[in-house]
């Protein structure tokens, strides 16, 4: 599944992604900080998006 996933290189700061919290919701949102330090991550490299909100990344891209 990691294959799938975005890796770090791939996120910048503004762009917009679909990630999923702890509790299982995907939303959307504009990156704001990202959290893993590692290239890659099982279950998706960790932000913080502009809205406050934190999860892992799912999706990239403004057509989610």
């Amino acid at each position: 599944m990691a294959a799938d996933l975005p890796n770090r290189d791939e996120l910048v700061q503004g762009m917009t992604v679909e990630i999923e919290q702890e509790n299982g919701d995907r939303i959307r949102g504009e990156v704001g900080v990202i959290l893993t330090d590692e290239r890659t991550h099982p279950e998706g490299i960790l932000v913080k998006v502009k809205s406050g909100a934190q999860g892992r990344v799912k999706r990239i891209g403004p057509d989610l």
